[in-house]
């Protein structure tokens, strides 16, 4: 025990003496966090955005119009937009700032839009109750096409989106009309008031409900998913003085006095374990504060940590253990600080990308997402993902927790391996 203590001493020396290293542990992931918050929450309030312009022109001035504004302007997502620096539209202006990408859609609503579907539905109403002696004639009427105009460089699924909207909309403002006629043609027939009442919202609706408990219902913003993302980042470059750390020892000698030394030389291993572990905890307390306290002074979000605080605890551990076990290994298997400190800094750059610290997975390519889930700071993402915006608790991540664990296990099996390798 005495060995310990020694060994948990003589690594906080060293630690204290490393002011390069006391940096990258500490200030720059503070710093990362706050200036990739700050960078990327713009990008993540357009994916979460509540409202969109649309430029609407009514050249019909009538029924069809009137119903096709009143549709969109009841949608919380869309404002439509019918003067432009406080000028009345017309055509030209719209298809120039839709064109120049100031404003995504543009639609238009033809004259004689009402006057055509009214012709049309009352043609089809006097079909239906048609008699031989006194056929009905086809009015000659020209179709009302209203237009949609896109921004070039808008995705196909908007469009889709859009134009399955309100084609859904159109079609309402149709059955609507020539239910309307059907109720005062069958009143005239019949010589009563007729008691048929249009109703839009149909037999058949939808209800949506939240598949899961009020975490669940945490809209991701750039500070849920940065502080996490970097927290993990920095424990894993944690690597870069731990390593350094075993290398120094190798060259001045150290290593060998301390295993000629009475005691188990895997008691100093252990020191570092501990060591690293506790700076890996204090390291993910200061990226919390930093969501916490600082970034909502910005303007940001406040970072919400969910209920379930021993399975952050957990995940913190779990991390913190695979991240000081890459380490181990790395400086194991490294012969000097500069391959230690190249190979370390890259590899955990590349997995960081492939786990979505950089760029959230949800945002990558599908091939990219199969890859992600080979990469340990993924795992630790995902366990702080699950508490933070789920609201799981400890049994739901156990499984991420359970991969960082066993990758900390393969990693110290790979450090012994190449530490008594050497020592031979």
């Amino acid at each position: 025990m005495r060995q310990l203590g020694t060994s948990i001493i003589k690594e906080i020396l060293i630690l204290i003496r490393d002011r390069a290293g006391l940096a990258i542990i500490f200030i720059m992931p503070m710093i990362l966090i706050f200036v990739m918050a700050l960078i990327q929450d713009s990008t993540f309030r357009k994916m979460d955005e509540t409202s969109l312009s649309v430029l609407f022109i009514d050249e019909d001035c009538d029924s069809v119009g009137l119903a096709i504004a009143q549709g969109l302007s009841k949608s919380e997502m869309i404002i439509l937009e019918k003067t432009y620096k406080g000028k009345i539209l017309n055509r030209e202006t719209l298809i120039r700032l839709v064109t120049e990408g100031k404003f995504q859609i543009g639609i238009i609503v033809p004259p004689g839009a009402t006057e055509n579907l009214t012709v049309k539905a009352e043609y089809m109403i006097d079909k239906a109750f048609e008699e031989e002696d006194f056929p009905v004639a086809e009015p000659e009427i020209d179709s009302s096409i209203i237009i949609l105009y896109f921004d070039p460089v808008i995705k196909h699924s908007f469009r889709e989106t859009m134009r399955i909207s309100l084609g859904k909309l159109t079609y309402g403002i149709e059955s609507k009309m020539v239910f309307d006629l059907f109720a005062k043609k069958v009143s005239e027939l019949l010589d009563i008031e007729s008691k048929l009442v249009y109703d839009p919202s149909g037999i058949l609706r939808l209800e949506e409900r939240s598949a899961g408990n009020k975490h669940t219902e945490i809209i991701p913003n750039s500070v849920q998913h940065n502080v996490p993302a970097w927290a993990v980042f920095a424990m894993f470059f944690i690597l870069i003085p731990l390593t350094g750390n075993i290398i120094k020892e190798r060259q001045s000698g150290s290593m060998l006095r301390i295993r000629l030394m009475p005691g188990s030389y895997w008691i100093t291993i252990l020191a570092k374990i501990l060591i690293y572990l506790f700076i890996s905890m204090i390291q993910f307390t200061l990226m919390l504060l930093v969501g916490l306290l600082i970034l909502p002074l910005f303007g940001l979000p406040l970072l919400d940590l969910g209920k379930h605080f021993f399975a952050l605890f957990v995940m913190v551990v779990a991390t913190g253990l695979a991240a000081t076990g890459f380490g181990l290994a790395l400086g194991a298997i490294a012969n000097t600080h500069e391959q230690a400190a190249s190979f370390g800094s890259v590899s955990v750059i590349i997995l960081a990308a492939l786990g979505g610290i950089w760029v959230p997975v949800f945002a990558m390519p599908e091939v990219m997402q199969k890859f992600s889930l080979v990469s340990p700071l993924n795992w630790g993402l995902e366990g702080f993902y699950a508490i933070f915006l789920r609201g799981s608790g400890l049994v739901d991540i156990l499984p991420w927790a359970g991969l960082l664990t066993a990758f900390c296990i393969l990693s110290m099996a790979v450090a012994f391996y190449f530490l008594r390798l050497k020592k031979n």
